[in-house]
C-alpha cells in the first residue's frame, strides 16, 4: 500500500496512530468514518478504499457501494 505515490508514509502514520485507526477497526460502519490526521482530506475515496481493506476487508464491498453511489451523480 505505502509503494502507491497517494499513500507513501500510511505505513509509519499507521503505526504512530494506531489508536485512531482501531476505532475504524472497532465500528460498525468504519467504511463511513474519516481518516485520522489530513488522510481524510489528503487521498481520494478509491484510495481510502485501499486503507479500508487493510483494516476491515469484510466492510469493503459497503464502501464499494458508496464509492459507486457517489459517482454516479458525476
Amino acid at each position: 500500500m505505502s509503494q502507491l505515490d497517494a499513500l507513501k508514509g500510511m505505513d509509519k502514520f499507521f503505526i504512530a496512530n494506531e489508536k485512531e485507526f482501531q476505532a475504524i477497526f472497532d465500528s460498525s460502519e468504519p467504511e463511513k468514518m474519516p481518516l485520522p490526521g489530513d488522510w481524510d482530506t489528503k487521498i481520494n475515496s478509491f484510495q481510502k478504499m485501499i486503507v479500508l481493506k487493510a483494516i476491515r476487508p469484510d466492510k469493503l464491498v459497503m464502501a464499494v457501494q458508496d464509492y459507486i453511489c457517489e459517482h454516479l451523480d458525476e
